[in-house]
This record gives C-alpha cells, structure tokens and sequence, in this order.
C-alpha cells in the first residue's frame, strides 16, 4: 500500500493543499495511506469510501475527514464516475493559525483534535445544501489562491481552511443538538434512534483514547445510561463496550503495522490502561497476538 507524504505538497502550498479530481475506469483510486489529513468533499457520484476497511456508502454533499496513518480508498471507481475536492493539511497549519487564546475554539468538534492533539475528526458529515454551497465556495477559493499565487495568497488560503474546520464544526454540533431534542419525551421520530448511534459511534471514534462510561456517554447526549445501551444494542447488535474496544483494536492494528512504538505504548495509546488486558483481547479478536500481527503485517507489507 502507498503511503503519500504532506513533502510532496509542501512546496505548493502554504502548508495546505487544494485540489478537485475525478475518479472512474480512466483514474482508479487504489488503497493509500498518507501523514496528513485528508479531507474528501463528494461533488458528485455514488459508490463506497472504504476508510481503514469501514464502508461508508458515497453521497453528493459527505465530507469525510482521514486521519494521518489511516488507509482509505474508493474501491467501486472503476464502475462508476466520483468526483471530488480534496483538501490535505497537516495539524501544525491549524493550531499554529490560531489565536493565542483559543478557548473559545475547543468546542469545536473539527478544531479541539487539532488543537489539543488528541481524538480525531469526525469521519464523516453529510452536508445540507445550503452549508454544501459554502464549503464549496470556500475549497474553490483556496483552489484560485493557491494558483494564482499573489500577494497575501498563504494568508487567506489558511484562514479559509478554518473557515471550513468551523463551518463543519457549527453543523456538526446543529445535528447533535437536534438528537438530544429528539430524545425528549414524545419527540423520537422514526429513524431517531439510528441517528442518536450514529452520533455516539462518531463520539467513540473521536474520543477512544479517553475512559469513557455509559454514564458519560448518557449525559453527553441527554439520555439515560439505561435507554442508550438498550437502543445502541437494539441498532447495531453490539454493546457499546464491545463497539469501543472494537474501535481501539482497530487503531491498535494501524499502530502496530505502521510504527515502531511497544505494545505496552500503543495499548496506553488506544486507551486501555491494562496491557496484560489489551494483549489478551488483542489475541482473542484477531487471532494473534499484537506481536506476531505485527510480524506477520510487515512480512506483507515486505513481499
């Protein structure tokens, strides 16, 4: 699998980079991987996003963001016609753009990651209408800065890049509000409870190296603990411990194919504080355990 580096967009940009292209039987998209973020805005088309080998069906209007060290790839393109607009970056552009006092900013569910240095991105958003046309109009103005290339040009093409980290951050947060209210007595619509567990795994995704318990997850979306495990199992099979400690194997598997770092750094990492734990459910969900995976991934990654 490529592995693409932010070195080859450096020089272009002003440590971000803007570009639209199309993907179908003339242009495949393979797996790859890259140090930067990517943020993947769908203009047009339809298929499946694969990231880290989670299926997200393709929709004009998702932005998807993937993180440093995680694969994606676009595995129908050959069957059909996408379009897109990438934007990469790397953390630094962000937090070094901000104000001093940034406290104001850490709310924001695509601006705390970077500036902390901890969760991620959400993975995915789907945009309406309206807020598509601004992300647009902001990704086609850096597009004509960075090409351009005049004076001042560096200057406005990372403020739009935050312009677009708040945007999303300010629909992020209007859905999530609008699934607390609909978890008030009488308001659950139909599809209600598969939108509240699709936030909570976006939550998970974004928090899974931190403790997280039932009773923070309930207050975090006003629900009971009770009423948010029972609706979670009943939507997606699995307890909500289960889907956690699913989401950090999966990090873990990344880690250990990708750096050097022990076992005993990537299980803290990961957010198990017990490596004796980590190891021993490690073996029991992938069939290894973390140091023959790792053997056995870099043998691959080798031949």
């Amino acid at each position: 699998m490529e592995i693409k580096s932010f070195a080859g967009y450096a020089e272009k940009g002003w440590g971000v980079w803007v570009q639209r292209s199309s993907h179908g039987s003339h242009n495949p998209l393979p797996e790859h991987g890259h140090d930067f973020i990517e943020l993947v805005y769908v203009v047009h088309g339809g298929g499946r996003h694969l990231i880290d080998r989670e299926a997200f069906d393709i929709r004009a209007g998702d932005i998807y963001a993937v993180a440093p060290g995680e694969s994606h790839a676009f595995p129908d393109a050959q069957d059909r016609e996408l379009e897109i607009i990438n934007c990469l970056f790397q953390p630094e552009t962000v937090w070094q753009s901000l104000p001093a006092d940034a406290e104001a900013l850490l709310s924001l569910p695509y601006v705390a990651p970077l500036y902390q240095g901890a969760g991620r991105l959400p993975r995915k958003l789907t945009l309406p209408s309206s807020d598509s046309a601004v992300i647009v109009g902001l990704l086609e103005s850096m597009m004509t800065e960075i090409r351009e290339r005049k004076p001042g040009s560096g200057i406005i093409v990372r403020q739009r890049l935050i312009d677009i980290l708040i945007t999303l951050s300010r629909v992020q947060l209007r859905e999530e509000s609008s699934v607390r209210g609909a978890e008030k007595p009488g308001a659950v619509q139909a599809g209600g409870y598969e939108i509240l567990v699709r936030k909570v795994l976006a939550y998970l995704e974004s928090h899974y190296p931190q403790r997280i318990t039932a009773a923070e997850l309930a207050e975090v979306f006003a629900i009971s603990s009770r009423h948010l495990n029972r609706v979670f199992r009943q939507e997606t099979g699995r307890s909500i411990t289960e889907t956690l400690q699913g989401i950090r194997i999966e990090r873990a598997k990344i880690m250990l194919h990708e750096t050097a770092r022990s076992v005993e750094g990537i299980s803290a990492a990961v957010g198990f504080g017990d490596p004796s734990f980590f190891s021993k459910l490690f073996s029991r969900t992938v069939g290894h355990t973390p140091g023959e995976y790792r053997r056995i991934a870099r043998s691959k990654r080798s031949s």
